[in-house]
């Protein structure tokens, strides 16, 4: 049942092209994530999800108070003024994670841990009651090894260990 016409389909060959070959818009290869920049994201995550759900456990209501019932999971204390500095922390980490260059990203890392480093210190000191943390709190030692991961993943000194920062820079 041929009527021997050969039939030519226009426009199909560009429909397996390159972005660049149909638009000709060049495609740019991003560069990859440092071990630093993984670390800001993951910590900035969990810093700000753990703020978000204290905020079910401690609603809006009495923002610097100190309230026994309000611990998270029974054993963090927490007040909204603490919700919202462990979200501003998560924002910090987000914004070095996705818009600062490496060594930015470094360099936010080891003012986030010098901060928490001085955040345990002066909680075991017992003069953090503004965000309800008492020198016995369980959030002291949080603060601690928060300080101490920061400071060793998001630093680089991982990095410089391997040998992986002699060959980047």
């Amino acid at each position: 049942m041929s009527s021997g016409v050969d039939v030519e389909w226009k426009g199909t060959d560009m429909t397996f092209a390159s972005p660049e070959d149909k638009f000709g818009i060049k495609l740019q290869s991003r560069p990859r994530r440092t071990l630093e920049q993984n670390y800001s994201m993951i910590a900035g995550s969990a810093y700000f999800v753990g703020g978000i759900i204290g905020f079910f456990v401690t609603g809006w209501s009495y923002p610097t108070e100190m309230i026994p019932s309000r611990a998270l999971f029974g054993i963090f204390m927490l007040n909204p003024y603490h919700n919202i500095v462990h979200i501003a922390v998560g924002l910090l980490w987000f914004l070095g994670a996705f818009a600062l260059t490496p060594a930015g990203n470094e360099g936010l890392n080891i003012a986030i841990g010098g901060v928490y480093l001085l955040a345990t210190v002066i909680g075991f000191l017992g003069y953090l009651p503004l965000l309800a943390i008492t020198p016995t709190d369980p959030d002291n030692y949080l603060h601690l090894v928060t300080a101490l991961a920061t400071l060793i993943f998001g630093s680089g000194l991982l990095s410089a260990m391997s040998g992986r920062r002699a060959a980047t820079t």
